[in-house]
């Protein structure tokens, strides 16, 4: 496994939002041999420890999922556009991107304003000119606004679940200088990091959310040995749950953009470090988190059902339902959702607020490309909000 990786949300957060810091340093199993099957045959055959099998799951959400190509065109339903996430039944505002579908979003800065000294220096140019008709009267023309890429990027599925058409994204890269990305997925992991990601030894998992759910954790990520599930803190657990198990590598759509890049010999820029991002991760103190590990385990199912959501929401490209599923919080008690709400700030609106003015200086200095998680993009406090109310023009584009 490589090093790590994303108003309320659902501790779906991490895995969909988090590219680098999930899976640092954590070391795999093997998978059961064949020839001894008997622990994981148990496995499937109890229903506490199964959850729902991965085809009932994804049976559960094919009624969403549409082919990627159909999902450029498809309109947005009145009803999907101001849905309530809490289900109380009261209307809410439309979010600023409601109605938009789509993963790859061509964005062009708006014409920068003149200087004081600049204005003043045309006016008087033109008012000596005299003339209309003078070419000398004309202002001075503006440089021609140059294009650039937001993709919304999903951490865990192959390409065919994701729709992902991986030569079209080439073509585009070739079209752009600068590569950004979230954190720098080649980063070396450093042992100072270790307090991010690691329980002190007096207080494993196990203890903190008991035998019954640590047993259930065991059994849904089979390839984690046991001595490092009882390490890790729960925001860790969450995000692997959350990712159908799946780490960090170069197989990751956030890996492969990243590895696209360097090959074509772009310039690559990351918005934030892996320590900034571990920080993110870890902002819940670890005690508080186990509750939300808890409840996650004790109904698993939802789990299934949530990350098989996901990826059908993003193949429709219909990212606004998605963020609406994670607002709703399925299966969790009010304070589990409190705390989840606290790890929302930091994942989600704290870090866009730290990222758009870094975004809004390389859309002006373009073309680049830049590549983070979905979630970031959308809603009012999303990415494509803060960049539409600063003036840009934002676009989805087909992918």
């Amino acid at each position: 496994m490589t090093h790590a990786r994303n108003s309320g949300a659902c501790c779906l957060l991490p895995a969909m939002l988090l590219s680098a810091a999930v899976s640092a340093g954590v070391a795999q199993q093997a998978a059961p041999p064949a020839q001894e099957p008997a622990r994981a045959q148990q496995q499937a055959a109890d229903p506490k420890l199964r959850g729902v099998p991965a085809q009932v799951a994804t049976d559960a959400a094919a009624s969403q999922l549409v082919p990627a190509e159909a999902a450029q065109a498809a309109p947005v339903q009145a009803a999907d556009a101001n849905r309530d996430p809490a289900g109380s039944g009261i209307a809410v505002a439309a979010s600023p991107t409601a109605g938009m579908r789509g993963v790859l979003f061509r964005v062009i800065p708006p014409q920068p304003a003149l200087l004081p000294a600049e204005a003043a220096q045309a006016q008087e140019t033109a008012g000596s000119a005299g003339n209309a008709g003078d070419p000398a009267a004309a202002p001075p023309a503006s440089p021609p606004r140059r294009e650039s890429y937001l993709l919304a990027t999903i951490h865990f599925g192959t390409p065919e679940e994701q729709g992902i058409d991986y030569a079209s994204l080439e073509r585009t890269l070739a079209g752009v200088e600068t590569f950004v990305n979230e954190a720098d997925l080649d980063e070396a992991w450093k042992p100072e990091y270790d307090g991010y990601r690691w329980l002190p030894e007096e207080q494993p998992l196990s203890r903190m959310v008991g035998k019954e759910s640590y047993a259930k954790a065991r059994a849904l990520l089979p390839n984690v040995r046991p001595q490092d599930l009882d390490r890790m803190k729960p925001w860790s657990v969450l995000a692997l749950l959350e990712a159908r198990g799946e780490t960090g590598s170069e197989a990751t759509m956030d890996a492969r953009m990243q590895r696209m890049a360097s090959g074509a010999g772009k310039r690559v820029l990351h918005l934030e470090t892996l320590e900034e991002q571990l920080k993110a991760l870890d902002c819940v103190p670890a005690g508080e988190h186990s509750r939300v590990l808890d409840e996650r385990l004790r109904a698993s199912w939802i789990l299934r059902i949530e990350s098989a959501q996901a990826m059908a929401w993003y193949r429709a490209r219909n990212l606004e339902a998605w963020l609406a599923d994670i607002d709703r919080m399925e299966g969790l008690s009010d304070e589990a959702k409190a705390i989840e709400q606290r790890s929302r700030r930091c994942l989600l609106e704290d870090r866009n607020a730290r990222w758009i003015g870094q975004l809004e200086t390389l859309f002006q200095d373009g073309p680049c490309l830049v590549a983070v998680g979905a979630v970031h993009l959308v809603g009012g406090e999303g990415l494509i909000a803060a960049l539409r109310r600063d003036g840009y023009t934002v676009e989805a584009m087909p992918l």
